[in-house]
Protein backbone atom coordinates (compact mmCIF):
# COMPACT_ATOMS: atom_id res chain seq x y z
CA UNK A 1 0.00 0.00 0.00
CA UNK A 2 1.64 3.28 -1.09
CA UNK A 3 1.55 6.53 0.97
CA UNK A 4 -0.98 7.96 -0.83
CA UNK A 5 -3.15 5.10 -0.19
CA UNK A 6 -2.92 5.21 3.09
CA UNK A 7 -2.92 8.95 3.48
CA UNK A 8 -6.87 7.93 1.99
CA UNK A 9 -7.62 5.71 4.18
CA UNK A 10 -7.67 8.57 6.70
CA UNK A 11 -9.53 10.73 5.21
CA UNK A 12 -13.05 10.95 6.67
CA UNK A 13 -15.22 12.15 4.53
CA UNK A 14 -19.03 12.82 5.77
CA UNK A 15 -21.54 11.42 2.81
CA UNK A 16 -24.74 13.06 4.09
CA UNK A 17 -23.05 16.80 4.20
CA UNK A 18 -22.19 18.83 0.69
CA UNK A 19 -20.11 21.61 1.51
CA UNK A 20 -19.52 24.36 -0.97
CA UNK A 21 -17.69 27.57 -1.05
CA UNK A 22 -19.09 30.51 -2.85
CA UNK A 23 -16.54 32.95 -4.90
CA UNK A 24 -14.53 35.27 -2.58
CA UNK A 25 -15.21 38.77 -2.52
CA UNK A 26 -12.69 40.60 -2.29
CA UNK A 27 -11.52 44.52 -1.89
CA UNK A 28 -11.23 46.00 -5.06
CA UNK A 29 -7.17 47.47 -5.18
CA UNK A 30 -8.10 48.97 -8.31
CA UNK A 31 -10.78 50.92 -7.13
CA UNK A 32 -8.68 52.25 -4.28
CA UNK A 33 -5.84 52.87 -6.71
CA UNK A 34 -8.22 55.06 -8.87
CA UNK A 35 -9.65 57.18 -5.86
CA UNK A 36 -12.25 54.99 -4.93
CA UNK A 37 -11.60 54.53 -0.95
CA UNK A 38 -16.13 54.83 -0.44
CA UNK A 39 -16.13 51.32 -2.06
CA UNK A 40 -13.23 49.95 -0.24
CA UNK A 41 -14.14 51.77 3.06
CA UNK A 42 -17.51 49.71 2.73
CA UNK A 43 -16.23 46.52 1.96
CA UNK A 44 -13.63 47.06 4.87
CA UNK A 45 -16.86 47.99 7.29
CA UNK A 46 -18.87 44.83 5.50
CA UNK A 47 -15.51 42.55 6.37
CA UNK A 48 -15.40 43.60 10.08
CA UNK A 49 -18.75 43.42 10.67
CA UNK A 50 -18.91 39.76 9.97
CA UNK A 51 -15.83 38.92 11.93
CA UNK A 52 -17.54 40.75 14.80
CA UNK A 53 -21.62 39.46 14.70
CA UNK A 54 -22.14 36.42 16.49
CA UNK A 55 -21.74 33.58 14.12
CA UNK A 56 -25.29 32.73 12.65
CA UNK A 57 -26.53 29.31 10.39
CA UNK A 58 -29.40 30.76 7.74
CA UNK A 59 -31.59 26.72 7.64
CA UNK A 60 -33.79 27.13 4.50
CA UNK A 61 -36.83 25.29 4.51
CA UNK A 62 -40.02 25.78 2.73
CA UNK A 63 -42.95 25.12 5.64
CA UNK A 64 -41.88 21.67 5.69
CA UNK A 65 -39.03 20.32 8.00
CA UNK A 66 -37.31 17.70 6.32
CA UNK A 67 -35.68 15.72 9.84
CA UNK A 68 -32.45 15.29 8.23
CA UNK A 69 -31.47 19.12 8.23
CA UNK A 70 -33.28 20.33 11.35
CA UNK A 71 -30.87 17.26 12.93
CA UNK A 72 -27.74 18.39 10.90
CA UNK A 73 -28.36 22.37 11.55
CA UNK A 74 -28.94 21.84 15.63
CA UNK A 75 -25.88 19.37 15.37
CA UNK A 76 -23.83 21.90 14.23
CA UNK A 77 -25.20 25.20 15.77
CA UNK A 78 -23.96 22.96 19.40
CA UNK A 79 -20.64 22.21 17.72
CA UNK A 80 -19.85 25.85 16.66
CA UNK A 81 -21.81 27.35 19.50
CA UNK A 82 -24.04 29.65 16.82
CA UNK A 83 -27.68 30.67 16.44
CA UNK A 84 -30.10 29.02 14.07
CA UNK A 85 -31.95 31.52 11.75
CA UNK A 86 -34.97 28.89 10.79
CA UNK A 87 -35.72 30.56 7.17
CA UNK A 88 -39.56 29.07 5.80
CA UNK A 89 -39.36 30.41 2.12
CA UNK A 90 -41.53 29.91 -1.01
CA UNK A 91 -42.59 31.08 -3.92
CA UNK A 92 -45.40 28.64 -4.76
CA UNK A 93 -48.40 31.19 -3.83
CA UNK A 94 -47.11 33.48 -6.34
CA UNK A 95 -48.49 30.93 -8.87
CA UNK A 96 -51.61 31.47 -8.54
CA UNK A 97 -54.33 34.92 -7.85
CA UNK A 98 -56.71 35.89 -5.98
CA UNK A 99 -58.50 33.54 -3.46
CA UNK A 100 -56.16 31.28 -4.47
CA UNK A 101 -53.01 32.76 -3.74
CA UNK A 102 -54.55 33.46 -0.02
CA UNK A 103 -55.01 30.22 0.24
CA UNK A 104 -51.64 28.64 -1.14
CA UNK A 105 -50.18 31.60 1.03
CA UNK A 106 -52.30 30.83 4.29
CA UNK A 107 -51.79 27.40 3.47
CA UNK A 108 -47.63 27.83 3.56
CA UNK A 109 -47.79 30.09 6.72
CA UNK A 110 -49.98 27.77 8.85
CA UNK A 111 -47.38 24.95 7.72
CA UNK A 112 -44.49 26.87 8.31
CA UNK A 113 -45.56 28.10 11.81
CA UNK A 114 -46.34 24.74 12.90
CA UNK A 115 -43.41 23.12 12.09
CA UNK A 116 -41.36 26.08 13.53
CA UNK A 117 -42.71 25.81 16.56
CA UNK A 118 -41.85 22.19 17.35
CA UNK A 119 -38.09 22.75 16.31
CA UNK A 120 -38.16 25.93 18.08
CA UNK A 121 -38.65 23.29 20.78
CA UNK A 122 -36.02 21.12 19.88
CA UNK A 123 -33.54 23.65 19.96
CA UNK A 124 -34.64 25.00 22.92
CA UNK A 125 -34.27 21.68 24.54
CA UNK A 126 -30.78 21.39 23.06
CA UNK A 127 -29.25 25.18 24.04
CA UNK A 128 -29.61 26.34 21.05
CA UNK A 129 -31.03 30.06 20.12
CA UNK A 130 -33.38 30.26 17.40
CA UNK A 131 -35.17 32.80 15.70
CA UNK A 132 -37.91 32.49 12.91
CA UNK A 133 -38.72 33.81 9.16
CA UNK A 134 -41.20 33.03 6.84
CA UNK A 135 -41.30 34.63 3.48
CA UNK A 136 -43.10 34.25 0.46
CA UNK A 137 -40.50 35.41 -2.40
CA UNK A 138 -38.17 33.67 -4.27
CA UNK A 139 -35.39 31.35 -2.00
CA UNK A 140 -32.48 32.87 -3.95
CA UNK A 141 -33.28 36.69 -3.27
CA UNK A 142 -34.04 36.02 0.04
CA UNK A 143 -31.64 34.47 1.52
CA UNK A 144 -28.94 37.14 -0.65
CA UNK A 145 -30.80 39.83 1.39
CA UNK A 146 -30.81 38.21 4.65
CA UNK A 147 -27.15 37.70 4.25
CA UNK A 148 -26.69 41.21 3.39
CA UNK A 149 -28.65 42.40 6.33
CA UNK A 150 -27.06 40.46 8.57
CA UNK A 151 -23.45 40.21 9.25
CA UNK A 152 -23.51 37.23 11.52
CA UNK A 153 -24.83 34.59 8.98
CA UNK A 154 -22.37 32.46 8.17
CA UNK A 155 -23.56 28.74 6.89
CA UNK A 156 -26.72 28.33 4.88
CA UNK A 157 -28.39 25.19 4.99
CA UNK A 158 -30.71 24.33 2.59
CA UNK A 159 -33.09 20.90 1.91
CA UNK A 160 -31.65 18.55 -0.58
CA UNK A 161 -33.42 18.24 -3.96
CA UNK A 162 -35.96 15.62 -4.33
CA UNK A 163 -33.65 13.34 -6.30
CA UNK A 164 -31.53 13.26 -4.04
CA UNK A 165 -33.87 12.63 -1.08
CA UNK A 166 -35.74 9.80 -3.23
CA UNK A 167 -32.05 8.00 -4.26
CA UNK A 168 -31.23 8.03 -0.77
CA UNK A 169 -33.35 7.43 2.16
CA UNK A 170 -31.11 7.06 4.87
CA UNK A 171 -28.63 10.11 3.88
CA UNK A 172 -29.76 12.63 1.94
CA UNK A 173 -27.18 15.06 0.96
CA UNK A 174 -27.78 18.62 2.87
CA UNK A 175 -25.84 21.68 0.62
CA UNK A 176 -23.91 23.60 3.42
CA UNK A 177 -22.73 27.40 2.16
CA UNK A 178 -20.14 29.28 3.90
CA UNK A 179 -20.30 32.74 3.34
CA UNK A 180 -17.66 33.07 5.07
CA UNK A 181 -15.48 32.65 2.74
CA UNK A 182 -17.54 35.05 0.69
CA UNK A 183 -21.22 36.66 0.52
CA UNK A 184 -24.08 36.10 -1.66
CA UNK A 185 -24.32 38.44 -4.55
CA UNK A 186 -26.61 41.04 -3.46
Amino acid sequence: MGFIDWMKLGKKKDDAVNVTKIKKQAIDMGEMAAGNQTAATDAITTMMAQQNATTKILMVQDGDYLPQLTEYALKMAQRLDCEIVALDVSDTPLQFSGERQERESQRFHDKASKNSEQFSMQAQAQGVTMKHIMEIAAQDEVIARLSAEDAGIRYVLTKPDQASIRANQEQAQVPVFDLNCSRLPH
